[in-house]
């Protein structure tokens, strides 16, 4: 696709934000290669400018309301639902050739969970003519744009299928089910959330509903909404089943007690080998969001978990796009009080 023809159709998904002073230029290029369309709050978004900021690449930002709402006036359709952002994304879809999600497990990962046809982060590279879906396919493409001022993707063999093993684990973590789910003993999200995540499934549907109805022409979008009615439908019957809430947060700790077997086999203070690389990136995002949701208890008795998360939120780049871009976005969180001092004074 050309390169107008690309940007044609990502001004049409910009037009459809609310507020233009949501798009922004990042970074000293007034007219850069490469826009993002993204939330601040969507933690594979925040993977991704984390990967960003690590790399020094200047981009458009489009951040995204990515969860519908009722106002005095009726539904408001979360904005990356809308036809033209669709388009892009089945775009994308098509280079990944995964079939559409149908069905709903708590993760995100494309290549274990299929596609989802709208979600964020979204990637436009002009210069190549492609759009790009898939946090781990995004970080995994911008590393190999430039090897300066710093690679996160190792380049012996070895070093390199560590580093994506570790980007793997986190890949498949069920942070969705982490975020919108009810456990029955240790809910500790903020209670402005809690109360969101309450219509949360119902309102996403009814505006997918509404998309169906709007382009019943369409058949390709027609079936993207479709495949994401019944992710969020199964996400639904979910959220509140207390034996799958144990199961996710019991998943969650094993790996946490394997991250920690895995850091104190090592002499670095990074995941893999001698220095910071997509790994950590990963970790980094995750353990953040994990915070911010009142689990960090998780690795009170994991000492090198413990010091691994100290170093890792020393990252500039992960203080601005994780802590600083939850803290913007998402309920005020007294459990996270301590992760963002922690991050000031180390």
């Amino acid at each position: 696709m050309t390169t107008h023809q690309l940007a044609k159709l990502a001004l049409e998904a910009r037009a459809r934000m609310a507020d233009p002073a949501r798009s922004i230029i990042v970074g000293n290029d007034a007219n850069p290669r490469l826009e993002l369309f993204h939330a601040a709050s969507s933690l594979c978004s925040q993977k991704v400018r984390t990967v960003l900021a690590e790399k020094q690449l200047p981009y458009r930002s489009n951040d995204m309301l990515i969860l519908s709402s009722m106002s005095d006036d009726g539904l408001v359709p979360a904005e990356h639902y809308h036809p033209p952002y669709v388009r892009l994304r089945l775009m994308a879809g098509r280079e990944i050739d995964k079939p559409l999600v149908n069905s709903y497990s708590g993760r995100t990962s494309v290549e274990t969970e299929g596609f989802d046809p709208c979600a964020v982060p979204l990637l436009v590279d002009y210069e190549a003519g492609r759009v790009i879906a898939d946090s781990m396919r995004i970080c995994c493409y911008l590393d190999e744009l430039s090897a300066v001022p710093i690679r996160l993707i190792p380049e012996t063999e070895q070093t390199r299928a560590a580093a994506m093993h570790q980007a793997a684990i986190v890949d498949r973590i069920p942070n969705g089910a982490l975020l919108y789910g009810f456990h029955p003993e240790a809910d500790r999200r903020p209670e402005a959330l809690r109360t969101m995540m309450q219509t949360v499934y119902d309102y996403k549907t009814m505006a997918l509903e509404s998309m169906i109805v709007a382009n019943a022409d369409d058949i390709a979008l027609v079936s993207a909404y479709r495949a994401k009615i019944i992710k969020e439908r199964g996400g639904k019957s979910v959220c509140q089943d207390a034996g799958f809430q144990r199961a996710i947060h019991g998943h969650v700790a094993g790996l946490l007690r394997q991250l920690n077997r895995t850091l104190m086999s090592g002499v670095s203070p990074w995941i893999v080998g001698n220095s910071f690389t997509f790994g950590d990136v990963m970790w980094g995002v995750n353990l953040t969001r994990l915070a911010y949701l009142g689990l960090a208890s998780m690795w009170e008795e994991l000492p090198a978990v413990k010091l691994y998360a100290d170093t890792l939120i020393q990252r500039t780049s992960l203080r601005r796009e994780a802590i600083q871009a939850t803290i913007d976005s998402l309920p005020y969180s007294i459990h996270f009080d301590e992760w963002v001092q922690r991050a000031k004074h180390l």
